[in-house]
């Protein structure tokens, strides 16, 4: 992995954050990052029996739909979790990450950090697209209603007074806002977060990376986040109790999604 950085004292490929979060002793879970994506891609050539199919609930067949090119995360990678592919919809990727916390997890044992990506920010694909999620609208709000019910679910379960969901979204420079096409929009939800809240210090990726760190007691991974700014104006440490509903767009009554 010639583009992955080292971990201390020149480890090779070790410098991500989940390797830092291992090398503490803080237990991890993958749904969907460093996922290999050529078996997604076959559709129409000479090796089309070797695709991975479009199925909703791999588990209930035990079809692997993920395979892991990451080798820190590969025994903590769910292989029911669908990764980057947008003929597929974020909705069933939340199902799968449902179906994972509620066999595993809802009565404790919640990984100290998860990692899930929902990549339906990202649109394309529309001619092979299924549940007819099949136009850039309807991709994007797939994937607001797939994080929105992310949160619902852990605002509902026993985790929602010690566990915060961090939202960043990928490749922002393929749609510049009104302001600057460098600026991105990040979500924090859960308990001693201010509520409702727009907060507009001028915080970066690194500082969103050093504020989970801290979060979770790890030391820097580098120099970047060594002298990053955690984001102390987003939290209100006298907000404990939150709520969430999940609401999807009307627009998605135009697939067949549930």
């Amino acid at each position: 992995d010639t583009s992955a950085p080292d971990g201390p004292d020149n480890e090779a490929n070790t410098g991500y954050i989940w390797d830092a979060a291992l090398r503490a002793g803080i237990s991890i879970r993958n749904y969907g990052f460093f996922i290999d994506l050529v078996r997604y891609n076959l559709v129409g050539t000479p090796l089309a029996q070797l695709g991975l199919p479009l199925l909703t609930d791999p588990s209930a067949t035990n079809t692997t739909v993920a395979y892991s090119t990451n080798a820190s995360l590969r025994p903590y990678t769910d292989a029911y979790f669908r990764g980057f592919d947008n003929s597929f919809p974020d909705y069933y990727r939340f199902t799968e990450w449902q179906r994972d916390f509620d066999a595993n997890y809802a009565n404790g044992g919640l990984p100290q950090l998860s990692f899930v990506r929902f990549m339906h920010d990202h649109t394309g694909n529309f001619s092979t697209a299924i549940a007819g999620v099949n136009t850039p609208e309807l991709q994007e709000a797939d994937n607001d209603y797939a994080v929105g019910l992310l949160v619902q679910k852990i605002a509902n379960s026993q985790y929602k007074d010690n566990t915060l969901i961090f939202v960043i979204e990928d490749d922002s420079q393929d749609g510049a806002d009104h302001v600057d096409s460098h600026r991105s929009i990040a979500f924090i939800a859960g308990p001693y977060v201010k509520q409702g809240a727009v907060v507009s210090t001028a915080y970066n990726t690194v500082d969103f990376v050093r504020t989970i760190e801290e979060v979770l007691g790890l030391g820097p991974l580098n120099m970047n986040d060594a002298l990053a700014v955690p984001m102390a104006d987003v939290f209100d440490m006298n907000v404990v109790d939150w709520t969430f509903t999940a609401k999807p767009s009307a627009m998605l009554k135009n697939s067949t999604l549930p």
